[in-house]
């Protein structure tokens, strides 16, 4: 019986049993770094080097996004299967103008490609909610 016990427990607390947290600064923390961070608001800089894909992630709260050095990009969709993310679509998308500030609402599971030949940077500003999975944004 403890042999059942500890086998259950050691299966509970593998990684591949957990689920994963798609937040963007959990899953893709090379690309998002918080610059400032309170219960209300939080501040990402945005940095995707040129020719690198960003890991798929998700932004639980709509945004505010300015883009401080914009690059063509390819913007990639994702939904669960079976509990991994499957690629649903991509859309290629040309620089947007420097400076520009856009209103953002919440983003489902998605990543970004850099085709430009410097790094993407932006600025986003989340106004902080109730937390999210990626599960929340999955159609039923």
């Amino acid at each position: 019986m403890l042999t059942l016990l500890l086998l259950a427990a050691a299966f509970q607390d593998h990684p591949n049993y957990e689920t994963p947290n798609y937040d963007a600064v959990v899953a893709a923390p090379d690309s998002h770094q918080i610059l400032m961070e309170d219960d209300k608001v939080r501040v990402l800089r945005v940095v995707i080097p040129a020719g690198e894909t960003e890991p798929v992630h998700l932004h639980c709260w709509p945004s505010i996004m300015y883009f401080e050095q914009p690059q063509p990009i390819t913007y990639m969709t994702y939904h669960l299967e079976q509990g991994a993310p499957v690629m649903t679509g991509s859309e290629d998308a040309p620089a947007m103008p420097p400076a520009l500030t856009v209103s953002i609402g919440p983003e489902g599971l998605h990543a970004i490609r850099n085709r430009g030949t410097e790094p993407f940077v932006a600025v986003r500003m989340e106004f902080k909610g109730e937390p999210c999975s990626a599960e929340d944004f999955e159609e039923n």
